[in-house]
């Protein structure tokens, strides 16, 4: 995977100093402060936002002028439906996020989540394996806001996606000496959902039965793991009922992902 793959190169020597001093993670560990970061990753999120990827293979152009859709991230819309005009092979993808690249960085004041924008661009399709399916991969680049809705006060998520080896979590992630991907949701709150998030993830690492009370639940994400770091997900059990449906049904199952 280029996304894991790239962080992992980058990571391994961290983690591997932080186990070497403190070892495997003990229910003892001291709680981690979650620091404040601005810098947004750069990958680019799937379809259905389970999955990310910095270069995702096999990129085809689109004919496609503008699209519609609503603000999910600063980065992500999110398209009622989308069709790759001029690829034969294309079919109709429902209630899916497109990876949006500003040509003009001023224009993402304009990104509030939850508006209905419009945007012109230059649109991509990619597709990339995953254990015997297909994920898919919606970007816009040097794409512009050509019109939208008055901007209004930021609206609540109505969908989330997994955000992988956030900068947030790179303390957590040391001590567990694990990739870290985790719902976008989660992350917006972490104030509060932290100490959630922490005990789940612990909880993991150490073969611990998962505490049903706090509402989040971590699993080895073999999805996404690779040779040199096991990666864990963690997200709301009401994501993961969600996943249970879409990685069974595929593209049939167009019910975005739950907040």
């Amino acid at each position: 995977m280029n996304r894991h793959l790239l962080t992992a190169a980058l990571f391994l020597p961290f983690a591997s100093s932080a186990m070497a001093q403190s070892g495997a993670p003990t229910p003892d560990s001291p709680p981690v402060a979650f620091p404040q970061v601005t810098a947004l990753p750069t990958s680019l999120a799937s379809t259905s936002g389970r999955f990310s990827s910095l270069n995702p293979p096999r990129q085809s152009t689109c004919q496609n002028r503008n699209v519609v859709g609503r603000v999910v991230s600063v980065r992500l819309i999110q398209l009622d439906r989308f069709v790759c005009l001029g690829n034969e092979a294309g079919l109709p993808l429902e209630n899916v996020l497109m990876n949006v690249r500003l040509d003009d960085p001023a224009e993402a004041r304009q990104m509030a989540v939850g508006r209905r924008v419009v945007v012109e661009g230059n649109f991509k399709i990619a597709q990339e394996p995953h254990g015997g399916y297909l994920v898919f991969f919606l970007i816009a680049e040097k794409a512009r806001l050509a019109a939208g809705e008055p901007l209004a006060a930021p609206a609540q998520a109505s969908t989330s996606y997994m955000m992988c080896q956030p900068p947030e979590l790179d303390a957590l992630a040391g001590q567990l000496g694990r990739e870290l991907c985790v719902q976008s949701t989660i992350m917006a709150d972490l104030k509060t959902a932290g100490p959630a998030l922490e005990a789940a993830a612990r909880a993991l690492a150490q073969n611990s039965p998962e505490d049903e009370t706090s509402g989040i639940a971590c699993r080895e994400d073999r999805d996404r793991s690779d040779a040199h770091l096991a990666t864990m997900a963690c997200a709301r059990s009401g994501y993961w009922a969600w996943w249970s449906s879409k990685r069974r049904l595929g593209q049939n199952f167009t019910k975005p992902a739950p907040p």
